[in-house]
């Protein structure tokens, strides 16, 4: 009983953590989206002009 209690707890504790680290980071998300997409875009301009 007191492993299945700790097995419990942990995974709690771990549905927590990912929870907090998830309100931190979905933010985030559209600014890196757009960000790859920028660089992206970016990149394909300028292997298409060097590839000569």
């Amino acid at each position: 009983m007191r492993k299945a209690r700790s097995v419990l707890v942990t995974l709690l504790l771990g549905a927590i953590a990912v929870r907090a680290v998830w309100w931190a980071i979905a933010p985030l998300v559209p600014y890196l989206v757009s960000g790859l997409a920028i660089v992206l875009v970016l990149g394909f301009i300028y292997y298409r002009m060097t590839k000569w």
